[in-house]
């Protein structure tokens, strides 16, 4: 091979998997294009407002952020980018460009962690792990509902930027394990003291699948007494990170949030509400269709490697229990604080089931990759030329995409990719963020300290972009935020 030709083939490869990760993510980069605030984005600008007379942004940012704490909620990380608040005047620019960057961060957080952990643990190739990466990317962006996590910013900063930082902090503490540079392991505490300050969901997804990186780290390393700088790389970042987690759990204003809370559960209650809900959602996307076609694909990647990896039936154990805790644990807190039962039923909020389903795929993936190694070895052990019978795997492939056609297409076109395809192609994003755009528009031009009512169509267009609730009260509290922030009496919104 010539040196233009081991040059050119990497460049194009890598131009590829630029291409593909962009086509997968646009639908979402597009419907940050047409983001409107609402409700604790206007609540947050007025509370910001009074710190930002005397000082500035960073500084009433910090100040609007310890008081948040002491108050309400210890998302120090989300309340800080809350405290920035980007102009939500005329053009919303700030705020789209604020949640523009969310999509292209994640999408190449997940991206990394899940070629990361292809690439180091199970020795894939550069392609192979990237094509699980992309795949990675792909159901991410395609499972629940998306819009409070991508086109609202108080749902961007208190869920996604954390949730984008807890991945950064398990991808760089992976490669910290395997290059033991000390770089990695300070990009990983730095990432995890961020990903900690977001919404407990986030904190507990975080921190208990960084522990069973530790154990299988710890498990990896025999001789612990000639490895302990490498040790100190690994359990300091988690150290800080939990520090981070405590110090989100403890702020008072958790308690005093709480004391505002009807339903209460106990810490059993929550327990079993929890696996409960990761069983009714894990059937759920497993029958989805195509959940299952991307885990067969995975499982042909890596069963079909050149890898020498071995997968034990002790290892194989351990990442079942993996793929069912870390869920579990990530949604438990929710379940605790919010005294809730069911998730779907009671909490309303898409952004906490987004999590939830997320951490779920990133699991089953996971697990996927591992049993496939298992049977590789388990192949093997019976004479079994494992690549002679990829045409086998991907016979199987076929036969199910033929079988199953018409729910494999649905599932996809139920997925949040399709449904944005068809917002963007039906314009029902733009006539939806055109029509509140003038709504406050009129608001903003009404005189200081009136009354303003505005006739809002109830048969605005379905979309998938996050929509503000505002009604015919003008003591409801996001009218009432609204009214505050451009300076009127009040706002009400009257049917038409």
């Amino acid at each position: 091979m010539s040196k233009s030709d081991s040059f050119i083939k990497p460049l194009i490869t890598k131009l590829g998997v630029l291409f593909l990760a962009v086509i997968i993510a646009f639908p979402h980069l597009v419907m940050t294009r047409y983001a409107i605030p609402g409700a604790d984005d206007y609540s947050c600008a007025n509370a910001v407002s009074i710190y930002r007379e005397n000082h500035n942004m960073v500084a009433s940012a910090l100040a609007y952020t310890r008081d948040v704490y002491q108050t309400w909620q210890g998302t120090y990380t989300g309340e800080f980018i809350m405290g920035m608040e980007p102009s939500v005047r005329e053009s919303f620019t700030g705020i789209r460009v604020v949640l523009f960057i969310s999509v292209v961060l994640f999408a190449s957080a997940v991206i990394l962690l899940a070629y990361t952990a292809g690439k180091r643990f199970f020795s894939l190739t550069t392609v192979q792990a990237m094509a699980v990466a992309l795949l990675a990317e792909f159901i991410s962006f395609n499972i629940s509902v998306t819009g409070e996590l991508f086109s609202w910013y108080t749902g961007v900063a208190v869920y996604t930027y954390p949730l984008i930082a807890m991945l950064f902090c398990l991808s760089f503490s992976i490669i910290s394990y395997f290059d033991g540079k000390i770089v990695w392991a300070v990009l990983a505490a730095v990432f995890g003291i961020i990903g900690a300050g977001g919404s407990l969901e986030v904190v507990g997804f975080g921190c208990i699948a960084y522990l069973v990186l530790l154990f299988v780290y710890t498990m990896g390393i025999k001789n612990i007494k000639s490895n302990i700088k490498r040790l100190c790389f690994l359990y300091v970042p988690f150290i800080l990170t939990v520090a981070g987690a405590i110090a989100n759990a403890a702020a008072p204003g958790n308690f005093v949030r709480q004391s505002y809370m009807e339903n209460k559960a106990s810490l059993i209650q929550a327990f079993v509400t929890s696996v409960m809900n990761y069983t009714t959602h894990v059937s759920g996307l497993l029958t989805a269709y195509l959940l299952p076609l991307i885990l067969m694909i995975v499982f042909i990647i890596c069963i079909c490697s050149e890898s020498k990896v071995s997968v034990c039936a002790n290892k194989l154990v351990l990442s079942i229990l993996g793929a069912v805790i870390i869920p579990v644990v990530t949604i438990f807190p929710v379940i605790y604080g919010y005294g809730s039962y069911n998730i779907d039923a009671y909490i309303s909020s898409s952004r906490v089931i987004y999590v939830f389903d997320f951490v779920i795929c990133l699991a089953l993936i996971e697990l996927t990759s591992v049993f496939a190694f298992f049977m590789k070895d388990l192949l093997k052990r019976n004479n079994v030329n494992v690549k002679e019978q990829m045409y086998k795997y991907l016979v199987l492939i076929v036969a199910f995409v033929l079988l199953f056609s018409g729910n494999v297409i649905g599932s996809y076109n139920n997925g949040m990719t399709a449904k944005l395809c068809e917002d963007i192609k039906g314009e029902t994003m733009h006539v939806v963020s055109d029509r509140f755009t003038d709504v406050y528009r009129q608001i903003e031009e009404a005189e200081d300290g009136s009354d303003v009512y505005i006739v809002m169509p109830d048969d605005l267009p379905q979309t998938q972009l996050y929509v503000p609730l505002y009604i015919d009260y003008p003591d409801y509290f996001a009218n009432m935020e609204v009214a505050k922030y451009y300076n009127v009496n009040s706002f009400t919104r009257l049917w038409g």
